[in-house]
């Protein structure tokens, strides 16, 4: 377990109160605030109200620091001290900038699909539960003065609590700008959504030299695999992500999307909207696509989904399964974060080494 970080003077507390105590205060509590702009665009705040820590690299006239995440206005006084993460992409992001100090607990156990710059630093946070979402009880116990989630789920009724719950308890939430609720569903991500992302946490934290080395790295390692494929005829791709039945598929917008649209690749469902969605197997036969690439989300389920289409007698006949451009990839690998480079680099691998055949 890590040590708790000392907390600064604007961190969120609650003295005397109970998380039952806390519930019951929200009932007469008000709403947080909203904006109309899709997406997380910084803005500065009026200077009045709160002072700049010492160590923190912004500018004291941007402090407090107000933020359009996802349409919803969010006000820092300071760099936050004590975050809770939500999803293993948001706990990577700030292991990444060195800000392993400032998590107090995290929601999902550390395994092997964890980015391996992080590894050693995910090893050694609290962790308040090692599957979906702690209750709201448990999360407020950590006395947190930031929320960070990757993925919507988090902010709704069967996840920790919306977010003007926790506005109204004072405590500022952030949620990973490719996944705003008011994104349009035909909008695709991009890389550099996440890279803005990372630019976005690293000035919140005060950590902005650490986030931009992180993406000028990141930007090099999407460099030097893009220069691999040069003379490499652009590829088909099936993403599939689960069900054998009904499969569920990446479509134009998500993450799946992004990944192969930034290797020059065409996602054969790139006519579907949003992040996934339901296709069938007809379509797949009727596209025959050069490469899939297949979520791994553990317990034996690749080996499951090999073994289906690699039996099936037509499914068997596709072109990508008859040159083995078969290509799995870990969940965490198929959700934007840190690991989104990687996950492009293993696909150009793949298909460097598939070589003309796939044509």
């Amino acid at each position: 377990m890590s040590d708790r970080p000392h907390t600064s003077g604007h961190r969120a507390t609650f003295p005397g109160l109970t998380a039952l105590g806390l519930i019951t205060a929200l009932s007469v509590a008000g709403c947080g605030s909203a904006g109309d702009d899709a997406g997380s665009r910084t803005k500065d705040a009026s200077a009045d109200g709160g002072g700049q820590p010492a160590s923190d690299p912004v500018g004291a006239d941007e402090w407090p620091l107000t933020i359009d995440n996802c349409g919803i206005e969010v006000t820092l006084h300071e760099p936050p001290q004590r975050v809770v993460t939500l999803n293993k992409p948001a706990t990577e992001i700030l292991l990444a900038l060195g800000l392993r100090d400032r998590v107090a607990a995290v929601a999902g156990a550390p395994d092997d699909t964890v980015a391996a710059e992080v590894a050693d630093d995910f090893a050694a946070v609290d962790v308040l539960v090692e599957k979906d979402y702690p209750s709201f009880e448990a999360l407020v116990d950590t006395e947190p003065d930031f929320v960070y989630a990757a993925y919507p789920s988090a902010f709704r009724d069967d996840g920790v609590g919306s977010r003007e719950t926790f506005a109204d308890l004072g405590v500022p939430t952030y949620l990973s700008e490719g996944r705003c609720e008011n994104r349009d569903e035909h909008e695709p991500i991009s890389v550099e959504d996440i890279w803005s992302e990372i630019t976005e946490i690293g000035r919140i934290f005060g950590v902005g030299d650490e986030a931009d080395r992180l993406v000028a790295d990141q930007r090099e390692q999407l460099d030097q695999t893009l220069a691999s494929l040069d003379g490499l005829p652009a590829r088909t791709v099936y993403w599939w992500d689960m069900r054998t039945d009904t499969p569920f598929v990446g479509a134009c917008c998500g993450a799946p999307g992004m990944i192969i649209d930034a290797l020059g690749f065409q996602n054969i469902f790139d006519d579907l909207p949003g992040h996934w969605a339901d296709a069938n197997w007809e379509q797949v036969v009727e596209r025959d696509p050069d490469m899939i690439v297949i979520a791994d989300f553990g317990d034996g389920d690749a080996a499951e989904k090999l073994e289906f289409i690699t039996s099936d007698p037509t499914l068997s006949q596709l072109r990508a399964v008859r040159n083995d451009a078969l290509v799995t990839l870990p969940f965490a690998m198929t959700t934007p974060g840190i690991q989104t480079v990687d996950a492009i680099e293993t696909l150009a691998q793949a298909a460097a080494e598939a070589g003309e055949e796939g044509e």
